[in-house]
């Protein structure tokens, strides 16, 4: 008996101090723009709703257009004033450049070493150098242009093929496998293994990352974990690693180019910021992935019906 009471105590005190960290603010959070009222632990996550950009709309026509929520522990600012929004997306777009640290990203881009999640300053201005430099730029697009017509060729002889057999030709998955054949053989130096499926585990990742996760706002509930990509991204490396002869026959590809600096370490002598390890090589590769496999099918398939005159 004196066990179960103990343990109600501790609950019930626990409780009271939660509910009085979330009442009594400390004296800082009373600069904050007006907002709703939060509840314990959860702040105002139950009132986002299945349509949180509705609920955000009626929010601001009671609290006014920059208004203060908390998101579990969260303290998050929402602006719905176009000429706020121009301030902090293009007067003082620096000072707001940075993405905020979710555990998608975090678990993803192996603690935000990539481009597209890391915080803005000399790490993502040398990373973006880099990805513009070997794969991005005109002479690294006229290099690769051989082979993304072979590609392309490829894909369009497969797709004859089943017009002439009169079957049914999935164009968004045609055009996601070139995609996918002309990224690995421009990030890898070779032709895609088909026993590889980048676009699953890209679209495994997307899903990941745009899905809502409770530890993001309320940090004590458990992460996620990805293994599928990592493993793949190993076997990369370690063929990379392993196969150094080829260098001498076949020009550096983008992997072969981050393991120099991995080996050889960074000459930048105006920003030192730019040391890399194996997750940051890991953790570039995934961005140039899913930015090139996510991205331009979207756009492709957006694009369709206006060739086929169809209006959506």
């Amino acid at each position: 008996m004196s066990l179960l009471l103990f343990i109600l105590l501790a609950f019930l005190g626990s409780f009271i101090y939660i509910l009085r960290a979330s009442i009594y603010r400390p004296t800082n959070d009373r600069k904050l723009p007006p907002g709703p009222p939060t509840l314990p632990i959860i702040g105002n996550l139950h009132m986002l709703g299945n349509l949180p950009h509705r609920t955000l709309s009626h929010l601001a026509k009671k609290y006014g257009h920059i208004m203060s929520l908390r998101l579990g522990y969260v303290p998050t600012i929402v602006v719905s004033s176009p000429q706020v929004a121009e301030l902090i997306l293009k007067t003082h777009d620096a000072i707001f450049a940075s993405r905020p640290k979710f555990q998608a990203s975090m678990y993803m881009s192996y603690g935000t070493k990539g481009m597209a999640f890391t915080e803005y300053g000399p790490y993502w201005r040398n990373v973006k150098k880099l990805c513009t430099s070997h794969v991005l730029n005109s002479s690294k697009i006229e290099f690769f242009a051989p082979s993304r017509r072979e590609e392309v060729g490829l894909c369009v002889d497969s797709i004859k093929k089943a017009a002439a057999a009169h079957e049914v030709v999935n164009v968004s998955t045609a055009v996601g496998n070139l995609i996918q054949n002309m990224t690995y053989r421009m990030l890898f130096g070779e032709s895609n293994d088909d026993e590889i499926d980048l676009r699953s585990l890209v679209k495994e990742c997307v899903l990941l990352a745009g899905a809502f996760n409770i530890a993001d706002y309320i940090p004590f509930f458990g992460a996620f974990d990805i293994q599928a990509m990592d493993k793949l991204l190993e076997k990369i490396i370690d063929e990379h690693e392993q196969d150094v002869r080829r260098l001498k026959d076949k020009p550096r590809d983008f992997v072969d180019v981050l393991l120099s600096l991995l080996n050889d370490g960074n000459d930048s002598s105006d920003e030192k910021a730019f040391v890399i390890d194996r997750s940051n090589v890991k953790a570039i590769i995934i961005d140039m992935i899913v930015g090139s496999l996510d991205t331009s099918p979207q756009q492709l398939n957006g694009h369709f019906p206006n060739f086929l005159g169809i209006h959506v």
